[in-house]
């Protein structure tokens, strides 16, 4: 029988017998690897396409798959199988390095709890060294790997935290302050390693190095954040001032109070944001509010007189741990953020509400989050990043079930492709997100998308194909009652019409998109047309 070792946590390796397996180019390597990252999990090969390609396979993506499963099923010698539903890889015990390394982990935590201190520090080091650098690390992780991959990482971090924990109580806390420095350096937002790090220091006698460590901590999250410590850092601060410590028994009225105010906040800002200019970055359908909340007068004073204590409401929940209020009062703000282009805001806003989500696994809060960064950075020209963020919002959305969120990460995704000179691969894109948005029945994102598309079209001489999708994106503004997207279309009949050479109709275009955005008080998009119309 064949002897096979698997090895994610570092390189991709796979070797039989004491050989490296020939597993071929890239893309049956990261096949393996999806594999390896979901072992014993039946997969169907329409599971692999966006690992292979991402949004935009080939035509002959089926095809491509079957062969790439070939090469694999010949390098593995049959352990690779085929099933009725899709394909298995099995793994014995011992054979892959992640199952070694949690293994390892779950003897290692036994040992403690047992008082083993030098058993489990020997377990703990066995499984620490099975890491050769960042998993899969010689293969760029496409976004459904992100969450797996991720979790690995947290892992790490967790039985690092827990070693370093046994040395400081086995009298070794060298070992745990140098740790502790190195890793704080690489993730310093992980309040958690900031706490070990303080303790460490009281417990080798330098209170006053462990009372500057928590002000560096603060310091990091008020410039990364603009948030405060948690309330457990608070109180490792309290112990070492030796100041009081014990839990307030009125803290959990507090954050009951700070929850309601969220949700009743939320509640106003969307019934506020809900009269702006419809924007992409809504979370949910735009125009759609509690009826029992009704908007301020003047809403789009209110909320310019009321930002900065709503984003100082965002902060206190994200510090509080509510996670879900960070993020939906948060997403609630985009609209108005996006339309003031108070782009700053918009960055401490979503990077709060993001670390907030992932700390507590709110999978809908972490995408929801991603793709509004996404917006941002395309803002700013960091395509790359922006590309990344709706790449890993898509695939989150569509584990969730969310295909109006899924569909608009898509159409990020296009607007990436745009900007970067990938004017048919944009085109596909945005067909792909405008038709799944008319499914499900959204004229508000499907006007957006296909706005979107005729701006392709136009780039790719394609006229007529351009002013379909506008006179479709038109009907569906004008059946929502959504005036801003209508004066975009406008303007963009007009590159149409000056692309046939009738300059009439082009002005007319603009002069009614002028009229638009005249009344709704768009003072970029007034100036845009004004600049198209003395052209």
């Amino acid at each position: 029988m064949p002897e096979f070792e698997f090895g994610l946590l570092g390189a991709l390796t796979a070797r039989v017998n004491g050989h490296d397996a020939p597993l071929g180019g890239l893309k049956p390597r990261r096949m393996l690897a999806t594999f390896l990252l979901m072992p014993g999990e039946q997969l169907p090969l329409d599971r692999f396409i966006d690992v292979v390609w991402g949004a935009q396979p080939p035509k002959s993506a089926s095809a491509n798959l079957y062969s790439y499963v070939t090469v694999l099923r010949r390098a593995l010698h049959g352990r690779l199988n085929r099933l009725r539903s899709g394909y298995v890889l099995h793994v014995k015990p011992g054979e892959l390095d992640v199952q070694v390394f949690t293994d390892l982990l779950v003897e290692a935590r036994s040992e403690a709890a047992a008082g083993h201190v030098a058993d489990s520090l020997g377990a703990y080091d066995r499984a620490l060294k099975l890491w050769r650098g960042e998993p899969l690390a010689d293969i760029k992780g496409p976004p459904p790997w992100i969450p797996y991959i991720q979790k690995l990482i947290d892992t790490r971090l967790d039985a690092l935290e827990e070693r370093a924990a046994l040395y400081v109580h086995n009298g070794q806390q060298n070992e745990a302050v140098a740790e502790l420095r190195g890793l704080i350096a690489e993730h310093p937002l992980r309040e958690s390693l900031w706490r070990q790090l303080m303790t460490a220091l009281a417990s080798a006698g330098q209170r006053a190095e462990a009372i500057d460590t928590y002000g560096r901590l603060r310091s990091t999250l008020a410039d990364e954040l603009g948030i405060e410590p948690s309330e457990e850092s608070q109180q490792v601060h309290r112990k070492l001032l030796g100041a009081p410590t014990a839990r307030s028994r009125h803290t959990d009225v507090r954050t009951a109070e700070l929850k309601r105010r969220c949700t009743d906040m939320e509640a106003m800002v969307r019934a506020a944001a809900a009269t702006l200019p419809v924007s992409a970055m809504s979370m949910t359908t735009p125009g759609q509010t509690d009826a029992d909340i009704p908007a301020p007068d003047n809403p789009g004073a209110w909320l310019e007189d009321n930002v900065d204590d709503i984003l100082a409401l965002v902060r206190q929940a994200a510090t509080a741990g509510l996670a879900s209020s960070a993020w939906r009062l948060s997403a609630a703000m985009l609209p108005f953020l996006d339309f003031r282009m108070r782009l700053e805001d918009w960055r401490r806003c979503v990077r709060i509400a993001l670390v907030a989500a992932r700390k507590c696994g709110d999978t809908e809060g972490e995408a929801t989050m991603l793709r509004s960064l996404g917006q941002w950075h395309i803002y700013h020209d960091h395509f790359e990043a922006a590309e990344e963020c709706f790449n890993v919002a898509r695939v989150l959305t569509r584990a969730l079930g969310n295909e109006r969120e899924t569909a608009l990460a898509v159409y990020g995704l296009g607007a990436v492709a745009r900007f970067t000179g990938r004017t048919p691969e944009a085109a596909s894109l945005f067909r792909d997100s405008a038709n799944a948005l008319h499914s499900i029945g959204d004229a508000y994102g499907e006007s957006y998308a296909r706005w979107a598309l005729a701006g392709a079209f136009i780039e790719l001489g394609n006229i007529d194909g351009a002013e379909e999708q506008l006179n479709t994106a038109l009907k569906s503004a004008r059946s929502v009652g959504d005036r801003h997207r209508e004066g975009h279309v406008l303007e963009r009949f007009a590159a149409v019409y000056r692309a046939r050479g009738n300059d009439s109709e082009a002005i007319s275009c603009l002069e009614d998109a002028l009229e638009i955005f005249t009344e709704l008080g768009d003072v970029p998009c007034t100036t845009g047309v004004k600049e198209a119309l003395a052209v």
